[in-house]
């Protein structure tokens, strides 16, 4: 399917919009990797800044930040932490296509976590292509705390009680490329749901946790995909108490921390971390 035709569908525009109002927008287009747009950060908060976004640049694949901000006006607006009202929690779990089986074992055993957590509305899951991005949707966080504290600790403290079941599925389908990841930081991006994938023939389908048994990686097929309705609920508060458990156990973003993994070049991290000054 051209990537024309596609983003005139309805269900798709509306996901896109829903998804990344209020985030600091990154697009992978023929020009390569663009955040701004006349010297102004890019933003999709209705449809008449989504054609135009999509009229300018013709992207592939779309992204938006894990901040969602109160204003995204000029550069200086996405680099004010004041401005950031709110920080999504995101698991990364990279793997291979193939081994599409694999990353939704992870996903269930995140998903079983949170539910034990008393997660039960505010969680989605974003198939990236080659692996997936299971989010706690913002709004279900009421701590008035640090946001993007609040992010790492949930997502660090998630992470490292998985690590033996990860290891396990790891081995089981040997998995080699499978690592669930922790890449909460300033400006990172992950992927909107249903737009296309910047290499694989696949779309970006959003999939609600009780649907995940009948997940196929079929869905993901461009001009016959299928995906959850209603992927972006939630409930306010539902994640308060998570949030206090693993600040208390964590702590918060690591400032001085390298946690970043080695050996991937920009493009393949994507998370932009430039300076208010930048030309892209």
């Amino acid at each position: 399917m051209h990537a024309l035709d596609h983003f005139s569908r309805a269900d798709v525009r509306e996901a896109l919009i829903d998804f990344l109002r209020g985030r600091w927008v990154s697009v992978q287009a023929e020009s390569g990797f663009r955040r701004y747009l006349n010297g102004k950060p890019l933003r999709v908060r209705d449809e008449l800044e989504l054609d135009n976004l999509l009229r300018s640049l013709r992207p592939r694949t779309l992204y938006g930040t894990i901040e969602i901000y109160g204003r995204i006006e000029s550069r200086e607006d996405v680099y004010d932490e004041g401005n950031v009202v709110s920080v999504t929690p995101t698991w990364d779990i990279d793997s291979e296509i193939g081994n599409w089986r694999a990353t939704v074992e992870v996903i269930r055993e995140i998903v079983n976590f949170l539910n034990g957590e008393g997660l039960r509305n505010s969680v989605f899951i974003i198939w990236s292509g080659n692996g997936a991005h299971v989010h706690i949707h913002p709004l279900s966080i009421s701590k008035k705390a640090n946001p993007l504290d609040i992010a790492w600790s949930i997502t660090e403290f998630v992470r490292l009680k998985l690590e033996s079941k990860v290891e396990e599925i790891r081995r089981k389908y040997n998995a080699e490329k499978l690592i669930l990841a922790n890449e909460i930081m300033p400006r990172r991006v992950f992927t909107a749901p249903l737009c296309f994938h910047r290499k694989l023939d696949v779309v970006t389908v959003p999939i609600l946790p009780e649907d995940l048994d009948d997940f196929d990686i079929s869905w993901t097929s461009p001009g016959n995909f299928k995906f959850s309705r209603g992927w972006n609920r939630f409930s306010e508060g539902e994640a308060d108490a998570l949030a206090e458990r693993a600040y208390e156990s964590i702590g918060g973003y690591p400032i001085m921390g390298k946690r970043r993994r080695k050996g991937k070049k920009l493009e393949e991290m994507l998370w932009f971390n430039d300076s208010p000054d930048s030309r892209i």
